[in-house]
């Protein structure tokens, strides 16, 4: 098989999912704690653009707080233009998405794991468990929220283990002193750690029970990825269910040349959300992330996608 191409569209994926990636981490950093009390920056940003956040905060409180509204944008572009936060936007997302691409697997095997599967619809039971907890004033959401469940596993798995990380590794440089002829790699290593300690790892690194519980959890979902892609989003996610909801019949459509397909079902092997593009008919708006890869890995350049008006043609 040929070396597929990589469209404009993919790219500009790719940038919007690291472009946000770096902000949430950027966003992270900012929440340390100050001087009386304040925090660097506006630390709510992904809980405010979050709707899930939003509709559980109401129906336990029955109130809207001003900065949710935010989430309205999120809901209504995904109105109009589909479930593109989840492939777009998500700093979660763009994790599993990286983590699938490193799937060993032939095309073969993705294209029989990496279709539709009905237990996607699992997603949608796990959204109305939250809505009703929030309902009877229970927060489930903030255990299965992929903002919430990302910022906590930053904050007790990620950020610790990239701190004590960089201790040993640079505590054991400046014990044994290494050179190279005789240029002492601790000229280098010393003041690059000085740095880090002082704008990126915390000088004294909390420790908090339960942590062995959420990085299990964590690295458990990270690691289904390889068994199918994008797992959490596919199976789990409640706010990708809840879009997947609100983008169920969007103004962007995928659009098939039928004189061009062969059946080849290539499209497949890179649909990150099981959303079955080998198949006008069949192909699901809810699950589908507008990552492009389908359009980018058809060898015939039968897929596109492009608007259509309801009750018109594409």
């Amino acid at each position: 098989m040929a070396h597929k191409k990589i469209s404009w569209q993919v790219w500009l994926r790719r940038l919007s999912q690291t472009g946000f990636a770096v902000l949430f981490l950027y966003i992270f950093l900012q929440a340390e704690y100050r001087p009386i009390n304040r925090t660097g920056g506006h630390v709510k940003l992904f809980f405010e653009l979050d709707p899930l956040v939003m509709i559980s905060s109401w129906l336990a409180s029955h109130q809207i707080v001003s900065g949710l509204l935010l989430s309205v944008i999120t809901l209504g572009l995904t109105v109009l233009i589909g479930r593109w936060f989840c492939g777009w936007v998500c700093p979660f997302g763009a994790l599993h998405h990286l983590a699938t691409s490193l799937r060993n697997m032939t095309a073969k095997q993705k294209i029989a794991k990496d279709g539709y599967s009905p237990w996607q619809k699992t997603k949608y039971y796990i959204l109305g468990a939250i809505l009703v907890a929030a309902l009877l004033g229970m927060n489930l959401a903030g255990w299965f929220d992929p903002f919430a469940f990302l910022y906590r596993a930053t904050t007790l798995v990620i950020y610790p283990g990239l701190n004590d990380g960089a201790a040993w590794l640079f505590g054991a440089i400046y014990q044994h002193d290494p050179s190279i002829g005789s240029f002492k790699i601790t000229t280098i290593s010393e003041p690059t750690y000085e740095f880090l300690r002082h704008t990126f790892f915390a000088n004294t690194q909390p420790y908090f029970y339960g942590t062995v519980i959420i990085a299990t959890l964590f690295f458990a979902a990270v690691f289904l990825n390889l068994y199918r892609a994008r797992f959490w989003c596919r199976y789990i996610c409640p706010l990708g269910a809840l879009l997947g909801v609100a983008g169920k019949n969007p103004l962007v459509q995928i659009k098939r040349n039928e004189s061009a397909c062969n059946q080849c079902r290539v499209c497949v092997i890179d649909c990150q959300g099981g959303a079955d593009p080998e198949s006008t008919a069949n192909w699901k708006p809810a699950e589908c992330f507008y990552c492009w890869n389908c359009q980018a890995a058809c060898p015939h350049e039968a897929i596109t996608f492009g608007i259509k008006v309801p009750g018109g043609k594409q």
